[in-house]
């Protein structure tokens, strides 16, 4: 974890200047200094380590929630659940919250996670009419595994499911509308992978929780022309917009036309 901050001052940083700061290694370093003073004062007889620490190591992962969300413009959804996560254990540790942990980490995790869901409910935003089948794909992977392809001349949009298993949207042979296109793409302990030509112009709006969401494709030379907008939750799972699929030599790969 790195960002971008200005001090002024120092050797190394010029006043006015951007200096870099990794704030993993802030946490880190942090830690380690904090646990070696805890055991020093345990070995002096002041306190004992062992139960400081099992009240308060949730603060780590606190701090770890906190740094990510320094590194972000705007508040970023998988740092928030990292932070607010942290801060119930931290809670239920310094016995603030009575009971056990678990009984209000699961319950919360299933509000967080529902409410998240529903906050993206629209997807990736309004799908023009479609003229048939290959413009408007629709796929669900429960339990098993989906493959679906368009060689549509004018894409629109797909809406893509999977849970406990796996989709995956081959677009390599289609075209995009002159209009753009959306795709809705939600993964539960599951996989998907959306395959695109070079050349598309691809936005990528992504909701990770204990997931993934990665966008391998290319975008040099992608700037005009329609858009193929994603919009991805993956819980528990991961999405993956690339170019092929693993260990598929796409160099060979010849665009799709827009």
């Amino acid at each position: 974890m790195s960002v971008h901050l200005t001090f002024p001052g120092g050797a190394h940083a010029p006043r006015g200047e951007p200096r870099l700061i990794d704030l993993g290694r802030l946490v880190i370093g942090g830690s380690a200094l904090a646990v070696g003073i805890l055991y020093l004062l345990d070995a002096m007889g002041v306190l004992e380590a062992g139960e400081v620490l099992g009240a308060w190591w949730p603060v780590v992962i606190v701090a770890v929630g906190l740094a990510q969300l320094a590194e972000r413009a705007r508040p970023a959804t998988g740092p928030l659940v990292v932070t607010a996560a942290g801060t119930l254990l931290l809670l239920s540790t310094t016995g603030v919250l009575p009971g056990s942990t678990w009984s209000y980490v699961w319950p919360a995790a299933l509000v967080a996670a529902g409410a998240l869901a529903l906050t993206r409910w629209r997807g990736a935003g309004p799908v023009r009419g479609a003229v048939d089948g290959r413009d408007l794909v629709s796929a669900t992977g429960v339990l098993g595994g989906a493959e679906v392809a368009s060689d549509s001349p004018a894409f629109r949009g797909a809406s893509l499911t999977a849970v406990l298993g796996g989709v995956t949207l081959d677009l390599r042979r289609a075209r995009l509308d002159p209009g753009g296109a959306a795709v809705t793409a939600t993964a539960l302990m599951g996989g998907i992978d959306i395959l695109v030509p070079r050349g598309w112009a691809v936005r990528v709006r992504g909701m990770p929780i204990l997931g993934g969401v990665e966008d391998k494709t290319l975008h040099a030379g992608a700037d005009e022309g329609p858009v193929l907008r994603i919009d991805a939750l993956a819980a528990l799972g991961g999405v993956e917009v690339s170019h092929g699929k693993k260990g598929e030599a796409t160099d060979g790969q010849v665009p799709a036309a827009r």
